[in-house]
């Protein structure tokens, strides 16, 4: 049982947004899966079990509090590493999933995933969505994959500090509590738009570099500024790139990972089952058993001096200080002996 923690959509550690890789060789049980990604506590852990096809896989996310039914930045990073290490003659990994299949591609630039385009609605948010992020005014709203609110200026992003847990009661749909935020690069900035995600629905307060996210707000920037692809940056604390071309049916998102970590897990995970929530048996004692006093032996008594039974002996109860004396010490004595 292996796993790796990924960087994706970053070319160097300690950026982008982390990701656990665990491949299986069959399913463990729900509960073991959501609490080996409790454990790891990163934004998502990916599990995946072949299917028998070569380049085929089964593909699950969990956080560390749910499984969720997309992830584009762990797709990314557990495809990079069956390409990159399981598998290296493998150009091409075909994930089933719940959100569908989803192909991720070896390329002389990145990785490449391809995410499901969804249809974009136009969505008047509340009043309280404006006041949960302390803006003033939302310039653009839409539902795809997520509940999307634009803004007037990149500062206006960088510069958002919203009530988090007013943003989990508030966003009810089409997934609760989850909001993309984003509005259009300042002048002169390498890239074209820049967004930040808010999943405390999910068990993430803000996700560092979030791909499905970029499913949404890649073809909105598109189609705003009449491109065929755009680079979008992710203004959150790790940070992190990605350039984005929508097709008709799908959002093809090139990025790059950089690998963290390459461990074990002890294969007695596998046998826990659904044993995770039972709290531990201490371990059993031994009964104690009444045990009879030892009689000591003779040496250990204290004998009393004949015909002085019951009387005060006045006995020292430390030994007795050496008497004192003028007598200088006595030459030590010399013994010859006889050389034979």
């Amino acid at each position: 049982m292996k796993i790796w923690i990924v960087h994706a959509f970053t070319d160097r550690v300690f950026t982008g947004n982390p990701a656990a890789v665990v491949p299986l060789e069959r399913w463990l049980p729900d509960a073991v899966l959501q609490a080996i990604a409790t454990e790891n506590k990163l934004s998502e852990t990916a599990f995946v079990v072949p299917t028998g096809l070569r380049g085929n896989y089964q593909l699950r996310w969990f956080t560390p509090t749910t499984e969720v039914p997309i992830c584009g930045h762990a797709t990314l990073a557990a495809g990079a590493m069956l390409l990159s290490e399981l598998d290296p003659t493998l150009e091409v990994v075909v994930f089933d999933t719940h959100a569908g299949v989803l192909v991720v591609r070896d390329t002389p630039e990145g990785y490449t995933l391809d995410l499901p385009r969804k249809q974009r609605s136009p969505w008047t948010p509340p009043d309280d969505v404006a006041l949960a992020l302390g803006v003033d005014e939302i310039f653009d709203a839409f539902v795809g994959e997520y509940a999307n609110v634009v803004l007037e200026n990149e500062d206006a992003v960088v510069n958002l500090k919203p009530d988090i847990a007013a943003l989990n009661t508030i966003i009810r749909g089409p997934r609760q509590g989850i909001l993309v935020v984003s509005a259009p690069a300042d002048e002169g900035k390498p890239y074209d738009f820049v967004q930040r995600f808010f999943a405390p629905g999910a068990g993430v307060d803000e996700d560092p570099v979030t791909g499905s996210a970029f499913a949404d707000t890649a073809p909105y920037w598109c189609d705003r500024f009449d491109l065929e692809s755009v680079v979008g940056s992710q203004a959150s604390r790790r940070g992190g790139f990605i350039r984005a071309i929508q097709t008709l049916s799908s959002v093809r998102l090139l990025g790059q990972v950089a690998v963290y970590l390459r461990g074990e897990l002890d294969p007695a995970l596998a046998r826990i089952h659904n044993r995770i929530e039972e709290h531990p048996e201490a371990p059993k004692r031994k009964k104690r058993r009444a045990r009879k006093a030892k009689q000591l032996p003779a040496i250990f008594e204290d004998p009393m001096l004949p015909g002085l039974e019951g009387e005060d002996l006045n006995l020292p109860t430390s030994h007795p200080a050496p008497p004192e004396t003028s007598a200088p010490p006595l030459p030590p004595r010399i013994v010859v002996t006889d050389a034979k």
